[in-house]
């Protein structure tokens, strides 16, 4: 049932569909009823039109046609006389193109029965032009894919900007192109964004790849042989690109993998890093893309109202994984579709400048479509197709709705549906068709605003139904079916339940019903309906839901307070047995997180009482922690605030109750890390100082730890060195101040190296379980040592000496010692000239790591084992090789930033292999841009090898201007900005850079000397 100005290929045949009549036949009608018929005595009465319904013989529409047509003059009896034939061959035209709308009906209908009234805006009218727009480029897409692959072009991905203002029918149009295209062959998916929800971003774009792998669950049980084969080919595709600790952790975030792959063990370890955690994320979604689309098949993803997504979703979407698809040989299987309302944009929304920046590549094809206001021609084939009316009797009809909603759509079809259940417009018995009174379409009241009107015209509907509407809108644009069976049994409901309200509230199209949520027709209604009711009402109500869901599980006052720990009641949570009729089951999580928005909405000015608070801010706690765990953490952050918010700074007083302590420092410490994670310095720097204000030091490590992540984040290598050593001083442990001196440093390294002479290897495996306290000194330990690292400081091997030392004094070999053993392997060279001492602790640090779960610490320590010291024991390609593996090692656990520094060493090595420079310059500027996003000072130590490169080349390819700045104007810049910063790790490379590029250096010995002898002036 499509519109008649649909694309041919768009229609669809209808059981129910009579034939059109032929021109032939009806002139037969025509002149059977001139002529026999009409001489038949009638009543005095009796119309033509009468006589034609009493002849059960044609349709209505047919009969009202000839009786406009013969019982017309100005005696004539005609409803609606003709003005012309040309009139009457546009009606003959619109019958025979819609035979489903004109030609079904019996004019014998009952005369006591009524046709269900109809619901203005279920079907698709209009926009002919966009839709022609949208369906060419997945046909360009569809004829790529079907060509010879040896013949194809360099092809890209494809995606559309349609933006418009609310209620201008973007999501419709979207939606009949997303279930037309699915019956081609494609995969289409469809997620949202929600106003007010901006902390779920993350959460939307995750559960968007969630129903892609439900879409391919569902095709391996209920699809065509076809469908079967795809989600086989999709499941290995999965299988080989991630493996099994890689899959388990994308199971928490995308659950319909469980049904998609069988054998996905949820006990594999996961790394807990909150700041890799983010990123493991992008690279894993990136990378479940990416298998789909090497199985031939189009892949549509299609995300509105994106003028409600965070700035980190949006980078997520239209960054991460369009920049991934733009090196897949089949980007041309992907076509993305984001919707949004430009008149919600401001000029500081984050996706501006994402739609900029794709416009300017040349890897993503875009389409921009704006949806201005619907044509009175559109709203009229609306009103005529909705009422099966042919055009000429809607004109009026259609001329007034447009005047009144002001060519705003949705708003049109809010004002014909109230007119529908306030009778306005009916069924005419003696008619058998729909009819309106003019007059009182004239009359009527549609006040100044889409918001008032909707208001207005729900008014009319009984007190029950708007009682339910209200609880609906509480629950947000959409509800689980079950929650609402669970509120069937409270006093929340209206008197005769929700569930009675809800069919009615469907048949008049103010909300909908599938998948087991139900969901308002539009977001408006929702939100008109929610601002509508009484601050303290609406209060009122999201306390009592909140409440009752809340007693629903194991999370109530009795409980919490007999808990042992706040984590005890994280695991206590289990799933409910209790099923709902409409079969979905309900965990108690999922229950917590729904209450605990509720009371959110509440807020803590709504509870006065200091017992109902700690227990609301538990609750926030737990829904935060599980967030933390599907690696979203801007709604593990809005869920820890909240809880802050809750709780307030008296939270800290000593109140006799430990767990209320406790749980001041679970929610900052859980602030503080998502802040981290989210990339918020000034979150995670106003957090940290909370804590060091209230807690004891040892307690604090932990934040000190977060603080010194962020800064290391932004570069502040000298303030993570002054605050690290800091904080290693009053952990007891010897720092020399001022700076070491030579002689001091040869001491220390002497010292360490007798400590160790009675290690044995052994030791490794009989590894002490360090406590808390001293697992966060090794981490303290390790970003000081990073950042004396990058500052070349004298600091550096006085520390890594320590901290072997405090390892071995401690029989604490975790895998943050192992950073200690490579960097003493490292200062055996460099400070002892002593390669085989060098190589016997770089194995000793491997060997540690290979106890361990990869981390961010293992990318880094085989960085520094085989950059800087197996490299003098192997070929320079088996070097790369590794270094290369330790780079993607890096990309799939999440730890973008480290990874760069063993991407920059292969292409320093690509060099001395002898690569053709050429080429080299080509990957080069390829991970160049990788480096600039991820690592800004790994980006610059390859910007001064481009210049090396260009040098050799003798070509002057502009390196400094192809990033817009980044790095400065020539590499003096560069050298001038690393001196300020006081980066002596930059400017030696820059130094080293110049001397072998006058030498011309052919040998790896030469470089790897000049290189030595550099660091040693560096270090010493």
């Amino acid at each position: 049932s499509k519109g008649s100005d649909l694309p041919s290929h768009f229609h669809r045949t209808h059981d129910s569909v009579h034939t059109p009549a032929h021109d032939g036949e009806i002139s037969d009608l025509c002149d059977s009823v001139g002529g026999r018929k009409s001489k038949s005595p009638r009543p005095t009465k009796s119309t033509v039109l009468s006589h034609l319904f009493e002849s059960n013989e044609y349709p209505v529409s047919i009969c009202h046609l000839l009786s406009d047509m013969i019982d017309a003059g100005p005696k004539g009896k005609a409803m609606n006389q003709f003005k012309s034939l040309d009139e009457v061959i546009q009606d003959l035209e619109e019958m025979k193109s819609q035979p489903h709308l004109f030609l079904y009906n019996d004019p014998n209908m009952s005369t006591t029965a009524t046709p269900t009234p109809p619901v203005f805006g279920r079907q698709y009218h209009g926009r002919s032009k966009e839709l022609t727009q949208i369906l060419e480029v997945s046909t360009r897409l569809e004829a790529i894919s079907s060509s010879d692959s040896h013949q194809q072009p360099h092809t890209c991905a494809e995606a559309i900007f349609l933006s418009g203002r609310a209620g201008s029918g973007k999501s419709y149009l979207l939606n009949k192109c997303g279930e037309f295209l699915s019956t081609q062959g494609w995969v289409v998916v469809r997620e949202k964004f929600d106003r007010g929800l901006e902390h779920n971003s993350q959460g939307v774009v995750c559960s968007l790849f969630d129903k892609a792998a439900k879409v391919l669950a569902d095709m391996k049980v209920g699809g065509s042989r076809q469908d079967a084969e795809y989600s086989l080919r999709a499941r290995k595709a999965l299988s080989d690109s991630l493996d099994i600790a890689s899959l388990c952790y994308l199971a928490q975030v995308v659950p319909n993998l469980l049904h998609l792959i069988d054998d996905i063990d949820m006990k594999t370890p996961q790394s807990i890093e909150a700041n890799l955690s983010q990123w493991k994320l992008v690279f894993l979604l990136c990378q479940f893309l990416n298998a789909l689309l090497n199985n031939n098949r189009p892949i549509m993803l299609i995300l509105d109202d994106l003028q409600w997504a965070e700035a980190l979703a949006i980078d997520l979407v239209l960054g991460e994984l369009l920049e991934s698809i733009e090196r897949q040989k089949n980007a041309h299987l992907f076509f993305f579709i984001g919707l949004y309302r430009d008149d919600e944009i401001s000029v500081d929304h984050p996706l501006l400048p994402k739609l900029n920046n794709l416009r300017e590549s040349s890897n993503v094809k875009i389409t921009n479509i704006h949806l201005s206001a619907i044509s009175k021609d559109d709203l009229g084939d609306m009103i005529s197709n909705e009422l099966k009316l042919p055009k000429r009797l809607v004109g009026d009809l259609s001329d007034v709705v447009y005047k009144k909603s002001s060519d705003h759509i949705f708003f049109a079809v809010e004002l014909l549906n109230s007119m529908v259940r306030g009778s306005t417009i009916y069924f005419s018995m003696s008619r058998r068709q729909f009819h309106w009174k003019l007059d009182r379409v004239y009359s009527l009241e549609t006040n100044e605003t889409v918001a008032t009107f909707i208001i207005s015209s729900l008014s009319t509907l009984h007190p029950d139904a708007l009682k339910a509407l209200q609880v609906l809108s509480c629950c947000g644009f959409h509800t689980d079916v079950a929650v609402l069976e669970l509120l069937e049994e409270s006093d929340i409901s209206p008197c005769r339940g929700i569930r009675s309200s809800l069919q009615y509230l469907v048949d008049v199209g103010i909300v909908e019903i599938a998948g087991g949520l139900v969901a308002f027709a539009h977001d408006l209604i929702q939100q008109h309906v929610y601002e509508n009711i009484d601050l303290s009402q609406r209060l009122d109500l999201h306390f009592n839901i909140a409440l009752f869901l809340g007693l629903k599980t194991s999370m109530n006052s009795a409980s919490i307070q007999a808990m042992g720990s706040i984590e005890d009641g994280f695991k206590n949570l289990y799933i409910s047995e209790s099923k709902t009729a409409e079969g979905p089951v309900l965990s108690e999580r999922s229950l917590l997180s729904i209450a605990t928005d509720h009371i959110n909405h509440a807020g803590p000015d709504f509870i006065l009482e200091l017992s109902q608070r700690k227990l609301f801010a538990t609750w926030n706690l737990i829904v935060g922690k599980e967030m933390t765990a599907r690696s979203n953490f801007g709604c593990a952050l809005h869920y820890y605030e909240q809880g802050i918010l809750f709780i307030g700074r008296g939270g800290w007083l000593d109140d006799g109750v430990t767990i209320h302590h406790q749980l001041c420092l679970d929610l900052y410490e859980g602030a503080a890390d998502a802040s981290l994670a989210v990339r918020n310095d000034s979150l995670v720097k106003y957090y940290t100082e909370v804590i060091f204000q209230n807690v004891p030091f040892e307690d604090s490590l932990p934040a000190w730890i977060t603080l010194m992540t962020s800064l290391e984040s932004s570069g502040q290598h000298k303030r993570i060195l002054d605050t690290g050593l800091t904080l290693i001083q009053r952990l007891n442990i010897d720092v020399p101040k001022p700076q070491p001196s030579p002689v001091e440093l040869m001491k220390t390294m002497s010292t360490t190296i007798q400590l160790m002479s009675n290690f044995d290897v052994d030791r490794i495996a009989t590894s002490h379980s360090a406590d808390r306290c001293k697992r966060n000194s090794f981490k303290i330990f390790i970003r000081t040592l990073v950042a004396a690292f990058s500052l070349s400081s004298p600091y550096l091997p006085h520390l890594t000496c320590e901290m072997v030392r405090y390892s071995l004094q401690n029989n604490f070999y975790g895998v943050e010692s192992s950073v200690a053993f490579a960097g003493f392997a490292f200062f055996n060279i460099v400070m002892k000239n002593d390669y085989a001492e060098a190589k016997y602790w770089a194995n000793i640090a491997l060997e540690i790591l290979n106890q361990w779960p990869p981390s961010s610490v293992t990318v880094r320590v085989n960085w520094m084992v085989y950059g800087l010291i197996i490299v003098w024991f192997v070929p320079l390609q088996e070097t790369k090789r590794r270094l290369l593996e330790t780079y993607q090692l890096g990309m799939k656990i999440g730890s973008f930033s480290t990874s760069m520094y063993p991407l920059c060493f292969c292409s320093r090595i690509a060099l001395l292999e002898g690569e053709n420079l050429s080429v080299l310059h080509q990957s080069n500027s390829r991970d160049l841009k990788t480096m600039t996003k991820y690592n800004l000072h790994c980006a610059k130590l390859s910007v001064l090898d481009m210049v090396m490169i260009d040098e050799l080349r003798g070509i002057d390819s502009n390196t400094f201007s192809m990033f817009n700045g980044s790095f400065g104007n020539d590499e003096k810049d560069i050298i001038i900005d690393a001196q300020l910063k006081g980066d002596n790790y930059l400017l030696g490379y820059a130094y080293q850079r110049r001397f072998f590029s006058v030498k011309k250096f052919s040998f790896r010995v030469d470089f790897f000397a000049i290189s030595r002898c550099v660091s040693t002036v560096i270090c010493l």
